[in-house]
């Protein structure tokens, strides 16, 4: 018997994974090259330890590179897993008398998520996309909540000092530099911070001395 593409478990249709039947996903963010960034999992134990340990391997031996992903309002989405030690996993079990039984929730994401890389000055940054009310964690849901969260973690990543009240006019800049940009997901978003250019320090530089940044903050 073919599973049903979907499973209802939470309120929202999920995506299965043709790959490893049994397992079903709730959200994804893949950047722009669909390597994966944030994948959120549902299913069986011994379904999910099965995927964790085909992505463990290489194809010859078994493995997954690629994961796809199938559902009734998406089509073709396609997760690329290369590189899988860089994600971090985080499993945690729902109570055995509930009305699934043994399910076990998964999340694997990218070390960028947590963690920026100060050496590269690179950074991602999640947050629940906009039509959805309540906030995954840590006020994660407004539009000024994501943009503050955002400046934190530019400060954190950029290897120049960036005053408070620079934030909308750096952010602006480092978005039109490309050096920011969105990644759309399903049931989350995604936000790449790629600070690598050598042309930071001119465009904060430039900034400064067209009067646009200051050392003060504008009464």
């Amino acid at each position: 018997m073919r599973e049903k593409c979907f499973l209802d478990i939470t309120g929202m249709a999920l995506m299965t994974l043709p790959e490893v039947p049994g397992i079903f996903a709730d959200a994804v963010v893949t950047d722009t090259h669909e390597a994966l960034v944030f994948l959120s999992l549902w299913g069986r134990d011994t379904a999910i330890q099965e995927l964790l340990a085909r992505l463990s391997v290489s194809e010859r031996e078994g493995g997954l590179e690629q994961l796809s992903l199938a559902g009734p309002e998406y089509q073709n989405v396609r997760i690329r897993t290369v590189n899988a030690d860089r994600y971090v996993k985080i499993s945690g079990r729902m109570p055995k008398d509930n009305l699934f039984g043994a399910v076990t929730q998964l999340w694997l994401y990218d070390q960028l998520v947590t963690e920026p890389d100060r050496v590269n000055r690179k950074a991602i940054l999640l947050h629940r996309v906009s039509s959805l009310s309540q906030p995954l964690s840590h006020g994660m849901g407004s539009d000024e909540d994501k943009k503050s969260r955002l400046w934190q973690r530019v400060r954190q990543t950029c290897h120049l000092p960036l005053l408070d009240h620079w934030r909308d006019t750096v952010l602006d800049a480092f978005r039109k530099e490309g050096w920011i940009q969105d990644l759309p997901g399903i049931g989350l978003n995604g936000i790449t911070i790629d600070l690598g250019s050598d042309d930071v320090e001119r465009v904060v530089g430039s900034l400064i001395m067209e009067g646009r940044l200051s050392l003060l903050q504008a009464a």
